[in-house]
């Protein structure tokens, strides 16, 4: 007992409170320890020596070893994570996520001593290994530590705030983590070991212990902390106090982000006894008298869409514009408006250059390099011009009791969605004729969208779930204007009744018991893209059932999985978002609890096979069950399936439609799968079938990922137009002697590392392979060390890029290409990375350019500038069937009908130009 208050004494002093030069306003901690039982001892000790340091220095700290606090929503309340002894590999995919997007928007970490365990040696089986992390840490994997003994800690960096009241050497016990290989490249290194002070277990030469990663704003790793005796060491507690200050001071301004986007959203509570007809009249009133730009709505809707503007002056007296987009709606008795997709752009003498994301300026700021002292202030101001429009536009219209006046006419023409979720509105075909449309509204306004047949299972334990089902269902369908018809029966499939839906939804029917006719004309419909599909539930029930065998090629369509078990007493769960940029994820959160579930387990995980969307938290549920698969998917989507298609488990009880998260994606997912277009022969298209594989990666740069999904959805789109296949995969291994199945290849956002897949694709294309590689699928450096791929791109070498992306004129070289002839000799590209190159690939004689930066767009950029030089942004070495577009960041690319005619062009080019059969 004397020691432990010894112990306590020397921590009140060691941390007591922090020079006025450091005094700072409240922020809160959250603390997240190792329940490891080599850590019990330091964690037991390290409660109360965090509580009275907070307790000295004036912020709020929480102190656990419950990792599902890792998750976004609660994050949000806090300014600083300490990773206390908490391994990388004990969180799930999920608190993962959250952890990432919370270092990602500017806030601080503190991660001490096995924080640093990275390596895939930690992986548990069948675990996805988490590769942001070391790269976060410099690039760093752990290796085995020698004994717990005293060492020299050398402050090499008393600059830092962290290390600012610390000594030039410390004598300090520690297991002295090893790693294999010094980070010292990638990070700012505080303090370092001297390893001859101490035995080590396999020397580094450069050891340091103690650094920050710059790409992040407030990022400190710190080795030392094994043992609580370290805790009454004075300059040690010191080094925690003003590591934990410092990543908590001049947190980035207030701006909320969602899903990688600025966004503000409020929600006001309705005046009561006013119809909806004229709250709606009224808030499009209120917009346009806060000049908002409202589009005209083609039907009668509860919400309004338009663009806005805010002029914006900063401290220093540099004014913007930023553009952004809103929607507004009224329901369920309440008001909401949500603003983002802002746009950015200076206004200052001289300066030309288009709007670029904010989300590009904010990046930079919040990893601690602004391109200004000016930033703040600009953060500052769209935080304020955004919350003051929205609660004007609020309180007016939460104040009104009184009928609004009649309507006033739009301020801006354009079609806007009605029920349809907003960036699919423009997506959505109106159908021609249709079968009998049993849940059509005969008011219904304008012609009907299209046309769904449902199939669902009339008996057995999912009745009362298609019941209810049915009659939301039909609600929808009437509200929204599209035909729903129903069948129990599959056999009833025929590839003439097929052809009168846009959408199939298998709503609780099983895939087995099907008549070989009607399993033929199904599979066709979804392998030729013929319209989409929604499956629920009991489409997943897959295995020799009630005498029948499993269907091989639906559980391929599924992933490749059989059904294993299930919760017979059911669950509560809760269901964690992977991909929110999924057009059905739109308006849900980051996570959601499905009260009453089954919750199936397969033989093994689809996700090798399939996007998977969503997954089921299996520590979630309640009560517990020993039923549990690990990696566990819930929605996903078969990307390598021209049809529109997503599986969605959750559908065994009625009390799902009680829950507007579940509805909202149900609905979702129809407008997205019944959107696609309809295939047109290859006859009417005007060329010729052809196969092509296009492959991307999810884990480089989010905007490049961005830019393959909307290539994915472009060019299938085109297939199913055009008459030819197109497949997807992210797995770069798929990159070898397989690839002459196909006429062409595309790299979306990436580009083979290995010497067995550039060796498989050397091989493709020198026996006549085509190829289309956009914007990083051409980078090439002194690093990727591949002299043939230099060669077959023209010599070409990356020299430099404008930042941030931005809009930029082109000058068409070539109009007799078949790529480029329907151009014209100037356009205007939207935003995009444009890159430059030394050598220019223009003095290669194999070389066509058919596109060049115009030079009127000089000086190019605002931090990266382009100032000169000719760029050549799509050519064509004449000696193999390629083409390559410097084409390929953020999501704006597609934005150009212009553009869009290259896209289409060079791939039917490449298709036809390349041999139907392949060596």
């Amino acid at each position: 007992m004397h020691m432990l208050k010894a112990l306590l004494l020397c921590i009140t002093l060691a941390i007591a409170a922090v020079p006025a030069t450091m005094a700072q306003p409240a922020f809160r901690v959250l603390v997240v320890a190792s329940r490891a039982k080599d850590h019990l001892k330091m964690i037991a000790a390290a409660r109360p020596f965090f509580e009275t340091m907070a307790a000295a220095n004036h912020f709020d700290l929480d102190f656990s070893d419950d990792t599902s606090l890792i998750n976004p929503v609660n994050l949000s309340h806090y300014q600083v994570f300490v990773m206390l002894h908490l391994a990388p590999f004990d969180m799930s995919a999920p608190q993962q996520a959250a952890l990432r997007q919370f270092v990602e928007e500017g806030k601080g970490w503190v991660g001490i001593h096995a924080a640093g365990l990275t390596g895939k040696q930690f992986r548990g089986a069948g675990s996805p290994y988490w590769q942001w992390f070391e790269d976060f840490m410099g690039g760093i994997i752990y290796s085995a530590h020698p004994a717990f003994q005293k060492a020299t800690l050398i402050v090499e960096d008393r600059k830092h705030p962290a290390t600012l009241h610390l000594p030039a050497l410390m004598e300090v016990p520690d297991e002295w983590y090893e790693f294999d290989k010094s980070p010292r490249d990638k990070v700012r290194v505080l303090a370092s070991v001297d390893e001859s002070s101490y035995r080590q277990n396999k020397p580094m030469g450069d050891h340091p212990i103690i650094w920050t990663n710059q790409r992040y704003r407030r990022m400190i790793y710190i080795g030392v902390g094994h043992d609580p005796v370290l805790l009454a060491d004075s300059n040690y507690a010191t080094l925690l106090r003003d590591a934990i200050l410092w990543a908590g001071l001049n947190s980035p301004p207030p701006i909320p982000m969602k899903h990688g986007i600025v966004n503000y959203e409020e929600h006001y509570t309705l005046p009561s006894g006013m119809p909806k007809a004229d709250l709606i009249r009224k808030l499009r009133q209120q917009l346009i008298a806060r000049h908002l730009t409202v589009k005209v709505a083609s039907t009668p809707t509860d919400s309004l869409t338009g663009t806005g503007q805010f002029k914006i002056t900063t401290r220093s007296g540099h004014y913007y514009w930023l553009r952004f987009d809103w929607t507004a709606s009224v329901s369920d008795g309440q008001y909401s408006l949500r603003l983002n997709h802002y746009y950015e752009k200076p206004i200052e003498p001289g300066i030309t250059n288009d709007y670029s994301k904010i989300e590009y300026r904010w990046w930079d700021f919040r990893q601690g390099h602004p391109w200004s002292a000016d930033d703040s202030s600009l953060f500052a101001g769209l935080n304020t011009a955004s919350l003051n429009l929205i609660n004007a536009t609020g309180n007016s219209l939460a104040a009104t009791s009184v009928p609004a006046p009649p309507d006033d006419p739009a301020a801006s023409s354009g079609p806007a969605s009605s029920a349809i979720p907003t960036q699919l509105a423009a997506a959505v075909r109106p159908g021609t004729s249709a079968p009998s449309g049993n849940a059509a509204s005969p008011g219904a306004p304008g012609p009907t969208r299209f046309h769904v047949l449902a199939l669902y299972e009339n008996g057995g334990h999912h009745l009362e779930y298609s019941t209810r089902a049915k009659v939301w269902l039909n609600q929808l369908a009437a509200d929204s204007n599209f035909t729903i018809d129903y069948s129990n029966h599959s056999d009833t499939m025929t590839e003439a009744l097929l052809a009168n839906y846009q959408l199939i939804i298998q709503l609780d029917y099983v895939p087995y018991g099907w008549k070989p006719e009607t399993m033929t004309a199904f599979q066709n419909y979804i392998e030729q893209g013929r319209g989409g599909w929604i499956g629920f539930h009991h489409a997943t029930l897959l295995g020799e059932f009630d005498g029948f065998p499993m269907w091989p090629w639906f559980s391929g369509f599924m992933g490749g999985i059989r059904w294993k078990d299930y919760i017979g007493r059911f669950a509560k769960a809760t269901v964690h978002i992977e991909d929110h940029r999924h057009p059905v994820m739109e308006g849900i959160p980051d996570s959601f609890a499905v009260m009453k579930e089954e919750w199936y387990t397969y033989d093994r995980s689809p996700r090798p096979n399939v996007h998977v969307i969503a997954n089921v938290d299996e520590s979630s549920y309640q009560p517990d069950t020993t039923v549990k698969m690990g990696d566990h998917p819930v929605i996903w989507t078969n990307e390598k399936i021209p049809a529109r298609n997503i599986y969605i488990f959750m559908g065994h009880s009625p009390i799902l439609f009680d829950d507007p998260v579940y509805k909202k994606i149900f609905s979702n997912a129809i407008f997205w799968a019944a959107s696609a277009p309809r295939p047109r022969p290859a006859s009417v298209a005007g060329s010729r079938p052809f196969r092509a594989l296009a492959f991307f990666s999810t884990t480089v740069e989010s905007d490049h990922v961005d830019f393959a999904h909307n290539a994915i959805d472009f060019y299938s789109a085109l297939a199913a137009r055009s008459g030819f296949t197109l497949d997807t995969t992210t797995n770069w291994e798929d990159c070898n002697a397989s690839l002459s199945n196909y006429q062409v290849v595309l790299w979306l956002n990436d580009f083979p590392h290995t010497d067995q897949q550039r060796a498989a694709f050397q091989t493709y294309m020198e026996n006549g392979g085509a190829w289309l590689g956009f914007h990083v699928a051409g980078y090439n450096d002194k690093y990727t060390n591949w002299p043939w791929f230099v060669k077959f791109f023209g010599s070409a070498v990356f020299y430099n890029n404008n930042w941030p992306p931005l809009a930029a004129k082109l000058i068409v070289n070539d109009n007799t290409h078949p790529a480029t002839h329907r151009l014209p000799t100037h356009y205007t590209a939207p935003i995009n990375e444009w890159y430059g190159w030394l050598p220019n690939p223009r003095l290669s004689k194999d070389v066509k350019v058919l596109i060049t930066l115009d030079t009127a767009n000089y000086p190019l950029g605002k931090k990266d500038i382009i100032r000169k030089g000719d760029i050549p942004v799509v050519w064509t070495n004449s000696r193999y069937k390629m083409l390559y577009m410097n084409m390929g960041h953020g999501d704006q690319n597609f934005a150009s009908p212009i553009q869009d005619r290259l896209f289409e062009d060079a791939i039917l080019w490449l298709g036809a130009a390349a041999p139907q059969h392949l060596p």
